[in-house]
């Protein structure tokens, strides 16, 4: 009977899958693709635009051509470093605080998996202010429109960067779930 049960969801979520609002990622690769980010940062009106990175990340100074970059064209940014290795739900509630508290109008991930989760959280709380990470953890549960994601990868281990869910811990109950949606796509450089 179960077996019967989990084909019949597979089988509907492949027919609702094709009306789903899918967000059409843009990619941006090549030599010298960073140095396009800023550009295409503007180009979708984000004035604002919040970091999420880990302190590794900062501390050998792998952004600050980037950072130059986004200055340099009048993009004012805030630093999220506090990401953790499998991002905790207080990651994500920190990083949201610090979007709010500057104004931020755009999400940028630099960095592996842990960033990119982590951004991808704070992307799914803008959108759904009234619901907690654990609510909307499991399948299509952020269902509104989140800010402008960027991500820039510099791991190829966890493909986060490119799937439509956030893995995310929580560190009260040792419990760790994905948040899945459609709207969790990403311009990628």
């Amino acid at each position: 009977m179960y077996h019967l049960y989990c084909r019949m969801y597979q089988r509907t979520l492949k027919a609702v899958m094709k009306v789903l609002p899918w967000r059409q990622p843009e990619l941006v690769e090549g030599e010298k693709s960073l140095s396009k980010l800023p550009g295409l940062i503007k180009k979708n009106g984000v004035k604002n635009v919040l970091i999420v990175t880990d302190k590794g990340i900062t501390k050998i100074g792998l952004m600050d051509g980037l950072l130059y970059e986004l200055t340099s064209i009048g993009i004012k940014y805030v630093i999220y470093n506090k990401t953790v290795p499998n991002p905790t739900i207080d990651n994500i509630e920190e990083a949201l605080m610090s979007y709010r508290a500057n104004g931020c109008e755009g999400i940028l991930a630099f960095g592996g998996g842990s960033p990119m989760d982590c951004a991808k959280g704070v992307g799914a709380r803008l959108a759904r202010p009234e619901k907690s990470i654990s609510e909307m953890k499991g399948q299509l549960k952020v269902r509104k429109a989140i800010p402008p994601l960027f991500a820039v990868p510099t791991t190829s281990g966890t493909g986060s960067e490119a799937t439509l869910a956030a893995v995310i811990s929580n560190s009260k109950t040792h419990e760790k779930y994905a948040v899945l949606d459609t709207l969790l796509y990403w311009i990628l450089c």
